[in-house]
């Protein structure tokens, strides 16, 4: 079960530190674990990692690529969650810390990708917000192209806000499905004559 090149999207930095076999595991559960690649199976590992969100704007949750000695240690600690020291909702963005059980304790995660790892707390805090912001940054962009298009395609604000968050496609917004009132008996049709 080979586990090598599960995160291809991770930066220069993160490839410095990694040692031991890798296992791919949730940031908010670390029993919740991928040990292969392979593509008929279920439980495969995700290609990148992942970041799943959650809709009422809070964080959400990582799979980060970490060593398994790391893992077991954080689970020997009794630890059963990554602990997260800050987060940006939005951002997309992490900072956690595994303990004494590492060098490079603090760990950011962007996207589900481990961004930076790290020894110095200055360093982690300095990084967290370049690259929180950087994303924010990235999000907002894209929301507002997204936006101005459906403003620009003759959509109102609300129409074309619910569009830039993804709630509803442009297509779907500008060609909507026609509401079919039906009733419970084709003879009584006089709830649908109320004049207002």
């Amino acid at each position: 079960m080979n586990t090598q090149n599960v995160n291809t999207a991770a930066s220069e930095s993160s490839k410095t530190w990694v040692k031991g076999q890798k296992i791919c595991v949730s940031a908010n559960d670390l029993r919740t674990r991928w040990h292969n690649t392979d593509a008929g199976n279920e439980n495969a590992t995700p290609a990148k990692g992942k970041h799943y969100p959650t809709r009422n704007g809070s964080y959400g949750a990582d799979v980060l690529l970490l060593d398994e000695a790391d893992v077991a240690a954080l689970m020997a600690a009794g630890n059963t969650t990554l602990p997260r020291l800050a987060s940006s909702g939005r951002g997309m963005t992490a900072l956690y810390d595994v303990g004494d059980i590492s060098a490079e304790r603090y760990i950011i995660a962007s996207r589900g990708q481990i961004y930076y790892r790290t020894a110095s707390w200055q360093d982690a805090c300095r990084e967290y917000i370049r690259r929180s912001s950087s994303v924010m940054a990235e999000e907002a962009k894209k929301f507002f192209d997204r936006f101005h298009a459906a403003c620009d395609a003759g959509l109102d604000y609300y129409q074309a806000s619910d569009v830039a968050r993804g709630i509803i496609s442009l297509e779907s917004a500008l060609n909507p499905a026609q509401d079919i009132q039906v009733t419970a008996g084709a003879a009584d049709t006089t709830l649908n004559d109320i004049p207002f």
